[in-house]
């Protein structure tokens, strides 16, 4: 029986951005489901509230650009050091995106065939494949979200991954220069919507530049860590302020508000993590942060065959059932992503961050 190894967070230096790292995948795979969650009508109160869960992708920006930081400040010195690094994150993003990608080409030939009554010629846009394949399809040259819809959010981290020498060279200038030209990019962005969408609801459509100021914001803030450090009993202003933003989303507070509380959250992540106040809760959780990137880019196909197809197309679910069932999937997605982990992702990453390099 092949050894299945226990999920361990990569440093105890970042255990509550770990823990935010799972609660956010999870805010995200249920803001996915949710179309299937009120399909009666009688759970409006939780599609009013979840449908800002999309937001959460903007905090995985901030934390990407607070990780970027802390491990590559001062090191990308060389053109070989940066090869490196982005071979890195193409061998740690890439393999199970283009296996995703896969399944849903297999799905759109299925469908062109005939066998199977699934046609979205938006979606599965052959145009669009090679843009996929080398992370580009959110730098608005496609003209819809393509395949794998969750994966424009692999595309913009790519696109900050590309440009990262020339971001340290503005986190050179300070922690507040840095949060300054953040906030003029949003301020700038926020005056330039694409048609009626506000930029923190680009997707395909230049889903790179909606990265821009959290990825900034989250390295300015490994800058500021020290002083976040001071602020008291972090770890519980997080949780609390986590809360917070479930309530206010169920209120209906206008969006652009929303972000800033999750850019806030994010915050005081980093603080509690500079402070070294771990809490049991973020300690318990953390671990499963490795599972983060897995439920995320895997959980469309169970939205497609388990929720559309099976829930809803064979069995007709509604209501109570299709609650059910939709709790049945966000559970199962867990060991699934587990399997994916261990014995897909991390030997084909392993693989992919050796090819073309000379044995010791």
């Amino acid at each position: 029986m092949p050894k299945l190894p226990p999920l361990q967070p990569d440093s105890d230096q970042m255990l509550h951005l770990d823990a935010l790292r799972i609660v956010g995948a999870v805010m995200i795979v249920v803001f996915h489901f949710n179309r299937f969650i009120n399909l009666d009508g009688q759970w409006q109160w939780a599609d009013d509230t979840i449908k800002t869960f999309s937001l959460i992708v903007d905090l995985f920006f901030f934390i990407s650009g607070y990780v970027m930081a802390a491990i590559y400040t001062g090191r990308l010195t060389s053109f070989a050091k940066y090869r490196d690094f982005i071979q890195k994150r193409v061998a740690r993003l890439g393999p199970l995106h283009w296996a995703t990608m896969l399944v849903f080409i297999a799905v759109a030939a299925a469908g062109a065939a005939g066998w199977i009554q699934d046609r979205d010629p938006r979606r599965y846009d052959v145009s669009c494949i090679v843009p996929n394949i080398v992370f580009v399809h959110a730098w608005g040259v496609c003209h819809s979200q393509t395949w794998n819809f969750v994966s424009w959010a692999i595309s913009a981290e790519m696109a900050m991954y590309l440009a990262l020498p020339l971001i340290f060279l503005l986190t050179a200038r300070g922690p507040w220069v840095t949060l300054a030209v953040a906030l003029a990019s949003i301020a700038v962005m926020l005056q330039t919507p694409h048609g009626d969408r506000p930029f923190h609801q680009w997707t395909w459509d230049y889903g790179m530049l909606r990265a821009v100021p959290g990825f900034l914001i989250g390295m300015a803030t490994f800058q500021l860590r020290d002083r976040l450090a001071k602020i008291p009993r972090p770890n519980l202003l997080m949780w609390l302020l986590l809360g917070a933003y479930l309530i206010m989303s169920w209120a209906g507070v206008e969006r652009t508000i929303l972000l800033f509380v999750v850019y806030a959250i994010g915050l005081l992540g980093v603080a509690a993590d500079a402070k070294g106040a771990h809490g049991g809760v973020s300690q318990r959780l953390a671990p499963w942060a490795q599972l983060s990137f897995s439920l995320y880019l895997l959980h469309p196909i169970a939205l497609k065959m388990g929720l559309a197809w099976v829930g809803l197309g064979m069995w007709n679910l509604n209501g109570d059932l299709m609650r059910l069932w939709v709790l049945f999937w966000v559970v199962a997605l867990f060991p699934i992503a587990y399997l994916s982990l261990v014995f897909f992702e991390r030997p084909a990453r392993d693989w992919l961050a050796k090819l073309g390099k000379k044995r010791a």
